[in-house]
């Protein structure tokens, strides 16, 4: 009985003090920098991530060091949800509360810009009037008259525009930032993916980088789904080879200067050097800015008999080897 009235008193003194503990270390957590200092941690928050991805990153970087404890926190008090994606500087000395509240209202000091793959000059300048960030006018000038000095671009012929190396990509870029900034980004972008492995790939078919991108961004804009690319590139490897003209619907769409789903007879007849119906041989450059799979397509086509394709409503291509297998595709999906 007596060890029964011991246990009876010291039972709640001993399940109090883990929870005493826990109350401490939480408070400390909340109220205590993680790792105290003068100087300023810069973290990025992507696209898209969820607010436990960005207490993730913070851990990463050494700004908090309970995950749990400030998505729990953050939750109770509702600061979970206004974090905009971009990249931000706070100082070491914030603790979990304040960097919450700092997060409610901080604005990233760079901000991020997306290029698709397959966009011309022209669709990514209207793309950045929209984002507000930088001048379409000004992207436009700088992409078509500007002046830059890289390898990849010594053989386009004078007066030409950067169209096919501006590389499609999601950029960082600074609140203050200019059109000179992103295109210097882009054209670095390319740098790093023109590598030497591609560079050898180009110079086994007697290529260089201007050709090898103009067919690149033809397959961009004829294939919709990663298994046509090589295919795409067969068929205009093939018809290079044969010496026909290329017939490629996008050549005649960006002499024609809009995007639409299908071009007519008369837009096959528009006289410009672009129009691939009358000419042969490869366009004079690139009719968009082709991504990495379109010009690893370009570098490595599948090896084919197909001298025709089609597309079927859904972006399917779908080719043929003989004029005669063409008109019955033709037939097949109603396009005769």
């Amino acid at each position: 009985m007596q060890w029964f009235v011991v246990i009876l008193f010291l039972l709640p003194a001993a399940l109090g003090i883990p929870a005493v503990i826990g109350y401490g270390w939480v408070d400390h957590q909340l109220h205590q920098p993680a790792n105290p200092g003068n100087s300023k941690v810069r973290f990025v928050v992507a696209p898209g991530a969820s607010f436990h991805e960005v207490a993730d990153t913070l851990h990463r970087t050494g700004l908090i060091d309970s995950v749990t404890v400030f998505d729990l926190y953050a939750r109770y008090k509702h600061l979970d949800r206004n974090v905009q994606a971009g990249a931000y500087e706070l100082s070491r000395n914030l603790n979990m509360i304040e960097i919450l509240t700092a997060l409610q209202t901080a604005i990233p000091e760079e901000v991020f810009v997306t290029i698709p793959e397959g966009y011309t000059i022209k669709k990514a300048a209207a793309a950045l009037d929209k984002g507000g960030l930088i001048k379409g006018s000004d992207y436009m000038a700088l992409a078509v008259q500007g002046q830059f000095t890289y390898d990849f671009l010594k053989d386009l012929p004078p007066g030409a525009s950067l169209e096919g190396f501006l590389f499609p990509d999601t950029y960082l870029v600074p609140r203050s930032g200019t059109a000179k900034d992103l295109i210097k980004l882009q054209l670095e972008n390319f740098k790093t993916h023109w590598d030497d492995t591609r560079k050898s790939q180009a110079a086994q078919r007697k290529l260089n980088a201007l050709q090898i991108v103009t067919i690149a961004s033809m397959i961009e804009r004829e294939a919709r789904y990663q298994d046509d690319r090589p295919l795409v590139a067969s068929v205009i490897y093939n018809r290079l080879g044969a010496g026909w003209p290329l017939q490629i619907d996008a050549t005649v769409l960006y002499a024609k200067g809009i995007w639409q789903s299908s071009v007519t007879k008369e837009d096959r007849m528009i006289q410009s050097p672009y129009n691939t119906y009358l000419h042969t041989g490869l366009p004079p450059g690139p009719i968009a800015n082709p991504g990495i799979k379109a010009i690893d397509a370009a570098l490595q086509p599948a090896n084919t008999g197909y001298f025709f394709y089609l597309s079927d409503p859904q972006g399917h291509n779908h080719y043929a080897r003989t004029n005669e297998e063409f008109a019955r595709l033709l037939k097949q999906y109603g396009l005769q």
